[in-house]
């Protein structure tokens, strides 16, 4: 009796506990993990690495980046150009982020993922963009570019600031 009632306690520990870790995992989103120093505003320099259409991407450029967080929503926005975007975080790992936007037009669909390391108050990363180009719902062509992208903190929280560093 005092087998089946030590095993039966030990069962119903490890499904109580497995239950309690699934309640806590799924309340933790992929938003939450982002590092705090990730937001605010970078300079950012882009570098065109591969293409399959020189014609229509820039070989490089210099930007401002303002990453924001508004509950459960990210938000990339560029000042000089006005462009902004709600973003989804897919995939965090220690300090690397990976992003991604998608954007619908009645002929075409665009795929951007930047993927960007945290390094104090620098990032470094690859920013890729896939373009697909339809005609009478059929695809007629596909672009895809990557730049590698180097950040710089212009404002916002730094390690520094957060840690009392």
């Amino acid at each position: 009796m005092k087998k089946i009632l030590s095993v039966l306690s030990i069962f119903l520990y490890l499904c109580v506990n497995s239950a309690c870790a699934t309640l806590i995992e799924g309340n933790v989103t992929m938003t939450d993990k982002v590092p705090v120093e990730l937001y605010g505003s970078w300079k950012v320099e882009s570098v065109c690495t591969r293409t399959t259409n020189k014609e229509l991407f820039e070989t490089g450029s210099v930007d401002i980046w303002t990453l924001k967080r508004n509950g459960e929503t990210v938000t990339l926005s560029n000042p000089l150009s006005g462009a902004r975007a709600d973003v989804s975080v897919n995939d965090v790992k220690g300090k690397t982020v990976k992003f991604e936007k998608k954007s619908y037009y009645p002929d075409e669909e665009s795929v951007e993922t930047p993927v960007l390391t945290l390094q104090g108050d620098n990032f470094t990363g690859i920013d890729r963009i896939n373009i697909k180009t339809y005609k009478n719902g059929k695809l007629i062509r596909e672009d895809y570019v990557e730049y590698q992208v180097r950040g710089t903190k212009i404002s916002g929280a730094s390690a520094k600031g957060i840690f009392g560093i």
